[in-house]
């Protein structure tokens, strides 16, 4: 059997759809895969912050539609880049283990959030980074980064920021335990990731059963779970890439779900942490505090 994937060009794609193709030779290993390419708006336009483009799935609407015109069997996704929903006729059909979740402080000298420089330059094109970091540490001064993972962690060692804020995932994914910056995890109180971070996902026709039963078997359970809730989080708050909006599940080894979600905007940060054992339940109950700070 020899399966078309679409995904995006970057290293940091290549190397999460080898993640997730490893985890599907896993559980067939006949199966060969072709790899095809495809540029997003996100890819094409790089002089703009995400939040000023204006359009809904920058990173993954082209992705998607080479499996709606039947190019690619599935496209591949880093998780926190898929909207709330998805177009008609696709779902979500495998899932990665799950790398670090949290946001983190990136710098060529490791700096942590007490140690940051008071005027110290920070760079993110991410709302709900700026804005929690802000409510974290107001004398900073935050200004946009874009690029892929390589050309900001260069940026960083250049000396054209003090620091960044970005991925863990990327960052462990891309260079391993060796990486060239130093990182500080930011915990999910003060800042909140944005739902789905970490999660290597496969999307897929919803009418070829055999190609979702099959991404299915080779999905993490954990991470399935997990992304599950988040999901729900993020079609019910409703919030776009304008908005300052988190919020991170974790499996407990009990079996229940444990949601910390946030909400910042205008130097003030509102964090929750909330337990349940069904996890469109808890996302929901968690996007609705949320909601509940936004009004």
């Amino acid at each position: 059997m020899r399966l078309v994937v679409a995904t995006r060009g970057s290293r940091l794609s290549l190397l999460q759809t080898e993640e997730l193709l490893s985890r599907i030779k896993a559980v067939e290993p006949d199966v060969q895969f072709d790899i095809k390419i495809v540029k997003t708006t996100g890819d094409l336009v790089q002089d703009k912050p995400l939040y000023k483009i204006g359009v809904k799935g920058i990173f993954e609407k082209e992705v998607n539609m080479a499996v709606l015109r039947g190019e690619a069997h599935f496209a591949v996704h880093s998780l926190k880049d898929l909207p709330s929903e998805l177009a008609p006729g696709l779902v979500l059909a495998g899932f990665s283990k799950r790398a670090p979740p949290y946001d983190a402080l990136v710098s060529a000298t490791g700096y942590d959030l007490e140690s940051l420089p008071r005027g110290a330059v920070v760079g993110t094109s991410s709302v709900r980074r700026a804005e929690f970091l802000k409510a974290a540490r107001p004398d900073v001064e935050v200004v946009p980064l874009r690029g892929n993972v390589d050309t900001r962690v260069k940026k960083i060692l250049e000396g054209r920021y003090d620091a960044a804020v970005m991925a863990a995932a990327g960052i462990v994914r891309l260079y391993g335990d060796s990486p060239p910056v130093k990182i500080y995890p930011l915990r999910p109180e003060v800042m909140p990731p944005p739902p789905g971070q970490g999660i290597v996902v496969a999307v897929a026709r919803e009418d070829e059963g055999w190609l979702v039963d099959l991404l299915d078997k080779a999905s993490d359970p954990v991470a399935k779970a997990e992304a599950l809730a988040e999901r729900e989080f993020l079609r019910a708050v409703g919030a776009g890439c304008h908005t300052a909006v988190g919020g991170l599940a974790r499996l407990l080894p009990a079996g229940s779900i444990e949601f910390t979600a946030g909400y910042a905007d205008g130097g003030r940060a509102r964090v929750v942490k909330i337990y349940g054992d069904d996890p469109v339940e808890v996302g929901r109950r968690a996007a609705a505090l949320v909601n509940a700070f936004r009004r």
